[in-house]
């Protein structure tokens, strides 16, 4: 399984205090690392993004293209880090596309001008019958998923997103105190396999509308996750035919759309 974890990066020892019946001692924890990162697209500051260091470059490109400015790795000639500042070059538009502003860890690229314009990008169509996947084996990925968060282990305080196969193996998992971020990392670093048609992806929390337009973009055939869907999320869903699955937890589930891709025995 890939990891590409750069553990000194995204995790720092902070004093504290543990006060346990009104008895408080002092002591060191370990807290999941957050700051600003720059993406600078041919000079030009595109967008400052709130993550948990490592895969910087990788972050990069899956929020470039999930956001529709690269559609392909031949696309971008040359990008690199500097401190914060990721600088991508190649030929990239960013005309139509929000620049400079600041994306939370806790949400997408927030101030585009439209629901429209998110879904006006052509992402590839997912077939109906190229993924699928046993109840049994879905049942395993919650388990899986949970022991290999090794800095949810020590921090408590980033999301994973984790893309397995049909055999129900976790081949690739991301961690970043945004989901947003966890999720750009899996598809930059894909990005020479996409669309990831036969692979679905797992999430920590909730599924929001901007996690459906990523694996959209991305070509995933399955989303499923610990947390609730939103409306939205189920909407575009179904729109564009993923199969989506909520409140995984305790050998149970709930289906949304898409329940062919799931079989039981």
């Amino acid at each position: 399984m890939n990891r590409h974890l750069t553990r000194s990066c995204m995790e720092e020892r902070v004093a504290a205090q543990r006060v346990t019946r009104g008895e408080a001692r002092p002591l060191e924890e370990l807290v999941a690392v957050e700051e600003p990162l720059e993406i600078q697209i041919n000079g030009q500051p595109w967008i400052t993004t709130m993550r948990t260091p490592g895969q910087d470059c990788e972050l990069a490109l899956g929020l470039l293209y999930s956001e529709g400015l690269v559609s392909d790795i031949v696309e971008v000639d040359r990008i690199h880090v500097e401190d914060n500042v990721v600088l991508v070059e190649g030929e990239i538009s960013t005309e139509g596309h929000s620049r400079g502003f600041v994306r939370s860890s806790s949400c997408g690229v927030c101030g585009r001008a439209s629901l429209d314009a998110m879904l006006a990008r052509n992402p590839p169509a997912i077939s109906p019958n190229e993924f699928s996947i046993n109840t049994d084996s879905l049942d395993s990925l919650v388990s899986q998923l949970r022991s290999k968060q090794s800095v949810f282990d020590t921090t408590g305080g980033v999301h994973a997103v984790a893309l397995f196969n049909r055999k129900a193996e976790i081949t690739d998992l991301a961690e970043d105190v945004g989901r947003h971020n966890a999720m750009d990392k899996i598809i930059g670093r894909s990005i020479k396999q996409l669309p990831l048609s036969n692979r679905g992806v797992l999430l920590s929390g909730r599924v929001s509308f901007e996690m459906v337009q990523k694996a959209v973009m991305a070509g995933c055939s399955m989303i499923a996750a610990i947390g609730a869907p939103t409306t939205l999320a189920v909407d575009l869903a179904r729109q564009h035919g993923l199969t989506l699955i909520g409140f995984m937890r305790d050998e149970r589930f709930n289906v949304y759309c898409g329940a062919n891709r799931i079989v039981t025995d």
